[in-house]
């Protein structure tokens, strides 16, 4: 389980757990080597660690010799967009076809001194399939970027029309929220900071205005 990305940034913000999930990246720790690594009291690591195991962040195991383990749990994604007309958090695990501790096989290598077997090759080989992925991560970053300046170009053309037909500030507060996608009253109203009586009241005469609609118990343009 994830908990809400709002949560997860608060945890976030302090600084020994960013710590603890630099170390984890590495490798496991128990608990112990984890706290002499830290130079932090035991029941600081404590407390940080049940915090992160709650949020689904880090996850734990014994080994033969009954010694506890943590480790960085599955991938999880935090996003944070914020532009001139819109904010957003959302957290989500990506899907992958691949078993946790197995690494994807790699391109053999371009070229490698120590020859073709053994750890060396082995080691020269993953090395390259990791310039690989930095080439492909910086590739999906441009993409992304694009797909930023057009959504951002889409909002700022949505924010004027509204701004054309809207009755008065809330009427455009509500018509700008459902831009970004359907949404229940409840939720709307907590986003918007009014009583979801006044949310569902105006979403009725919009509705009767024919601009927006309500399907399936949620309200869209």
């Amino acid at each position: 389980m994830v908990l809400d990305p709002v949560e997860i940034l608060d945890i976030l913000g302090n600084e020994n757990r960013r710590r603890i999930l630099q170390l984890l990246s590495f490798r496991p720790f128990y608990f112990n080597e984890m706290a002499k690594r830290l130079d932090l009291g035991p029941k600081a690591v404590i407390d940080h660690l049940g915090m992160l195991e709650r949020a689904g962040l880090i996850e734990c195991y014994r080994d033969d010799r009954r010694r506890k383990y943590f480790r960085i749990a599955e991938n999880v994604v935090l996003e944070v967009a914020f532009s001139p007309h819109s904010y957003g958090v959302r957290t989500y695990r990506p899907e992958t076809s691949q078993k946790r501790g197995t690494l994807p096989s790699p391109e053999a290598p371009r070229s490698s001194s120590a020859g073709v077997g053994g750890p060396s090759g082995e080691l020269e080989a993953i090395s390259s399939h990791l310039r690989d992925l930095e080439a492909e991560r910086l590739r999906l970053r441009r993409l992304l970027e694009e797909i930023d300046s057009q959504e951002m170009m889409a909002r700022r053309l949505a924010t004027g029309l509204i701004e054309s037909f809207a009755s008065d500030q809330l009427e455009a507060e509500i018509l700008a929220a459902l831009i970004s996608g359907e949404s229940a009253t409840d939720s709307l109203a907590r986003r918007l900071g009014i009583p979801p009586a006044v949310a569902e009241e105006r979403l009725l005469r919009l509705a009767c205005e024919g601009k927006v609609q309500k399907r399936n118990g949620t309200w869209t343009i």
